[in-house]
C-alpha cells in the first residue's frame, strides 16, 4: 500500500513538470522585406569588459538598420567605455543623471532620455543576438502584435563552463514563475517580463514614465510589466532561442549566486499559487525517486526497483525537455537532476536569508536593502 501511495505521488509530482511550462512561444521569422522602423539599442553596463563586445559585435551585424547604440556606463573600473568606443557605440554616463539613486534602472532612464528611435530596446550587456535577422523578426513581432505595448524576452542561455549548468534549474523555475507558460495557458493571471531584453515604442514608454517609476527596484523587468498592465498595454514575453542568447554569470560562481539570490525572491512574488504549487510538486519528484529507491534496495523488491528505475528514465526525459526550452546544456545533464534541483533549494534558501533576514543582497559591488 505504502508503494502504490509512492507512485502515485510520483505520478502527480511527475506531471506536474508539464503543467508550469507547456509551451514557450518563441520569435517568428519575419516574412517579406525590411520593414521601415527607427530603433534605439540602449545598453546599461557595469564592468562588462568581457560581455559587451560580443553583443556590440552583434548588433553592428544586423540586417535591420539599427539608428544607434547607447551604452551607460554606471561607474564601471574597467574597459567598459574604451569598448564601447571602440565599436562607434553612444556612450553616456550615470554620473551625468539628475538621480542619486544608481543601479540599471537609473542608466535605462537616461539612455533613453538621449534616444533619438521611434523604438527602444533595452538590452543587458551578457545578451547577444543569435543571428543577423534577430532585431528584423523582434521588429516585425512587434507590429504583429498591434505595434504596441511591452515585448520581452528571456536569452536562451549557452553555457561555456562546467559551473553554469547550476543555471538550468532557475532558469526553468523563472520563467515557469510568470504563469504565461501553463497547461491553461491564459486562464491564468500573466505578471511580469524579463529585463534583459525589452521592447517598446519610445512615446507609450516616456507617457507611461519609463524607468524612472522603476529607480528603487532592481528587478526592472517586473516593475516594467507591471506598469505596462495598469494601464492596459499589452505585455508579451517570449522565449530568446530564436532571438537572443546570453551567457548568464561568465565571471565565476561567485557572481552566479550573487545574481539568482537577487532574482528568486522577488520572483517568486508574482507566481500564481497553482503555478508555484506545480512546481513544488515537480521539485519533490525527484526525491520521491531517491527515497523509492533506498526503499526498494533495503526490501530487496527487484519489481519495485526496476519500476523507480523507470520513473527515473521518464523524469530524466523530462528534465531535458524543459531544460532545451530555457538553454543549450549538455545532454548528460538530464541523468542529474537530483544535484541540479537541490542545488537550486540552496540557493533559494540562501536567497531568503538574504533578502528577508539580511534585509540585503549584493550585485556588482553594491548592495540593495530588501
Amino acid at each position: 500500500m505504502a508503494q502504490m501511495i509512492q507512485l502515485l505521488l510520483f505520478l502527480i509530482a511527475f506531471l506536474s513538470g508539464f503543467f508550469f511550462l507547456w509551451k514557450l512561444p518563441l520569435i517568428k521569422q519575419a516574412k517579406g522585406g525590411g520593414l521601415p522602423a527607427s530603433v534605439s539599442v540602449i545598453i546599461p553596463a557595469r564592468d562588462e569588459e568581457t560581455s559587451l563586445p560580443k553583443l556590440l559585435a552583434s548588433l553592428n551585424g544586423q540586417s535591420l538598420d539599427i539608428k544607434e547604440i547607447i551604452v551607460v556606463d554606471d561607474e564601471s573600473e574597467d574597459r567598459t567605455v574604451e569598448i564601447a568606443e571602440e565599436y562607434d557605440a553612444v556612450v553616456l554616463s550615470t554620473r551625468e543623471s539628475e538621480y542619486s539613486v544608481a543601479g540599471k534602472s537609473s542608466a535605462c532612464w537616461l539612455g533613453a532620455q538621449h534616444a533619438k528611435g521611434d523604438y527602444l530596446a533595452f538590452m543587458d550587456s551578457d545578451t547577444q543576438c543569435a543571428h543577423k535577422h534577430a532585431f528584423k523578426d523582434i521588429l516585425a513581432q512587434f507590429k504583429r502584435n498591434g505595434d504596441t505595448g511591452l515585448l520581452s524576452i528571456q536569452p536562451y542561455h549557452v553555457i561555456q563552463s562546467f559551473y553554469e549548468t547550476l543555471s538550468i534549474v532557475p532558469n526553468i523555475i523563472v520563467l515557469a514563475g510568470l504563469n504565461r507558460y501553463t497547461f491553461f495557458n491564459k486562464r491564468i493571471p500573466e505578471r511580469g517580463a524579463f529585463g534583459p531584453f525589452l521592447f517598446v515604442k519610445a512615446d507609450e514608454y516616456f507617457k507611461l514614465g519609463g524607468h524612472e517609476a522603476t529607480l528603487y527596484t532592481h528587478m526592472d523587468g517586473l516593475a516594467m510589466a507591471d506598469l505596462y498592465q495598469k494601464e492596459d498595454y499589452p505585455v508579451t514575453v517570449y522565449g530568446g532561442k530564436n532571438s537572443i542568447h546570453f551567457r548568464m554569470y561568465p565571471e565565476g560562481l561567485q557572481q552566479l549566486i550573487q545574481g539568482w539570490t537577487k532574482s528568486f525572491t522577488y520572483g517568486a512574488k508574482v507566481t500564481h499559487p497553482m503555478v508555484m504549487l506545480s512546481i513544488m510538486l515537480w521539485v519533490t519528484s525527484t526525491y520521491l525517486l531517491l527515497t523509492g529507491f533506498i526503499d526498494g534496495l533495503l526490501r530487496s523488491d527487484v519489481s519495485y526497483v526496476f519500476i523507480i528505475l523507470v520513473g527515473y528514465l521518464l523524469h530524466a526525459v523530462q528534465f531535458r525537455w524543459l531544460m532545451k526550452k530555457v538553454g543549450r546544456f549538455p545532454w548528460w545533464t538530464m541523468l542529474f537532476s537530483f544535484i541540479y534541483i537541490s542545488a537550486f533549494l540552496l540557493l533559494y534558501l540562501w536567497a531568503v536569508i538574504q533578502v528577508y533576514l539580511l534585509k540585503k543582497v549584493k550585485w556588482r559591488g553594491r548592495e540593495y536593502k530588501s
